[in-house]
C-alpha cells in the first residue's frame, strides 16, 4: 500500500512538472468588428518579458506557461489582455477593439479629420524626403533679356524621378482616401458582416475615387451600402 501510494506521488509530481513547462502557443490577432487580421501588433508574456509580433495574417507564436499574463497591443486599437490556460484551444485569437480615431466618423480636429491630417503628414514627409522641386523656369539671363527655360527640369533623370515619385505618392492618397472613406470598419457596424464575407463585399462593392469625391458625405456611403447590400445577397443566392 505504502509503495503504490509512493508510485501515485511519484507520477502526480512529474505530470505537474510537466504542466508547468512552458509550451509554444499559436494565436492570431484580429480586429474585433471586422475579424481582419491585425499585422504589425505586439504580444508580450508579462511573466517572461518576451514580446513578439504579428505577421501580415495577424499570426504570433509564443512560449506560455500556465497563468501567464499577456498583453496584446497594436496601433489605433485598445490593449487587451489575457491569462493563458492550458485549457485553451491549441490557436488562440485575441481581439483588439479599436480606437476612435479608427473610424470614419470621428473629428480629431476641429476644421480637420484623421484622413486630412493624416495626408498633410504623408504630404509633408514626401516633401522633405525627396528634396526641393527644380525651378520650372530660370532667372534672366546674363543679356538681360527675357526669361530661359531651365533644361535641367526637362532632361535631369532627377526631375524624372520626382515626377515619377509624385505619381505614385497621389496613386497612394487615392487609395488611402478610398478606404477611409469606404471604410471596414464602417461597413461592418452598418452590415453585420465579419472576416471573409465582408472582404468578399469590399472588393466586390469598393466605389472609385472619382464617385467618393463626387459623393462626400456618410450618409451618401451608407445609401450606397444599402443599394449594394440587395445585389450582393442577390450574389450569394
Amino acid at each position: 500500500m505504502t509503495r503504490l501510494f509512493c508510485s501515485l506521488l511519484i507520477l502526480l509530481s512529474i505530470n505537474t512538472t510537466a504542466k508547468c513547462q512552458p509550451i509554444t502557443v499559436h494565436g492570431y490577432l484580429q480586429d474585433s468588428i471586422t475579424h481582419f487580421p491585425i499585422a504589425g501588433g505586439i504580444i508580450t508574456n508579462v511573466n517572461s518579458r518576451k514580446k513578439v509580433s504579428t505577421d501580415s495574417k495577424g499570426y504570433f507564436q509564443i512560449e506560455a506557461a500556465p497563468n501567464n499574463f499577456f498583453s496584446a497591443f497594436a496601433k489605433s486599437y485598445h490593449y487587451n489582455t489575457l491569462t493563458y490556460s492550458f485549457l485553451f484551444s491549441d490557436t488562440i485569437t485575441i481581439y483588439l477593439s479599436p480606437s476612435g480615431n479608427i473610424l470614419p466618423t470621428v473629428i480629431v480636429k476641429t476644421q480637420y479629420n484623421k484622413y486630412q491630417l493624416d495626408s498633410m503628414t504623408r504630404r509633408r514627409e514626401f516633401e522633405e524626403s525627396r528634396g526641393n522641386q527644380l525651378k520650372a523656369l530660370s532667372s534672366p539671363n546674363s543679356s538681360g533679356f527675357g526669361i530661359a527655360l531651365n533644361l535641367d527640369r526637362v532632361f535631369k533623370k532627377k526631375y524624372k524621378h520626382k515626377k515619377r515619385s509624385e505619381s505614385v505618392f497621389e496613386s497612394v492618397e487615392k487609395r488611402v482616401y478610398t478606404e477611409y472613406r469606404f471604410s471596414p470598419h464602417l461597413i461592418a457596424s452598418y452590415t453585420g458582416f465579419k472576416g471573409d464575407t465582408l472582404r468578399s463585399f469590399i472588393q466586390r462593392f469598393t466605389p472609385g475615387y472619382a464617385w467618393l469625391r463626387q459623393h462626400p458625405s456618410n450618409e451618401d456611403i451608407l445609401y450606397y451600402i444599402n443599394d449594394k447590400l440587395k445585389e450582393f445577397q442577390s450574389f450569394k443566392d
